[in-house]
């Protein structure tokens, strides 16, 4: 089933025989817990062609840089520069890319400035988490 795949310090890879209309998506969460509950919602979806998973904004910004990306699954939280900024960065530089941002941080104000600042969908980890796998699903086309 997959045909490449490392893992580094919370930095993962993983890919899939190449499925056409099928997407490759980046996680973004200073937490391994996180990613590895990610990928295994994320792993049983048909419309998966590459998961990859990174800690940091430098990491993501590095991945973006230099992998084909069509969703960016990404927390508030993370090491070096916020999401918020990460958002910022996504948007002036990949404005196709979709970006949910899956956190803890519910503050109906951080909500409002993600969708402010082009952010598609924001997700309450907390009681959203299984919501993940429809939402991507609906962005295939069929």
């Amino acid at each position: 089933m997959t045909t490449a795949g490392f893992y580094n310090a919370y930095f993962y890879v993983l890919k899939f025989e190449m499925r056409s209309n099928c997407l490759n998506i980046l996680m973004v969460d200073d937490s391994k817990l996180v990613i590895q509950r990610l990928f295994e919602i994320l792993i049983e979806l048909d419309c998966v062609n590459s998961l990859t998973g990174a800690n940091s904004y430098h990491q993501a910004t590095t991945i973006l840089a230099n992998t084909p990306i069509d969703v960016v699954l990404m927390d508030i939280q993370i090491p070096g520069k916020n999401g918020i900024e990460l958002l910022e960065f996504i948007k002036e530089n990949y404005p196709d890319i979709i970006t949910v941002m899956l956190t803890n941080q519910v503050n109906k104000s951080y909500k409002s400035l993600c969708k402010a600042m082009g952010c598609d969908h924001y997700i309450d980890k907390s009681s959203e988490f299984e919501s993940i796998a429809g939402l991507l699903e609906s962005y295939v086309p069929v």
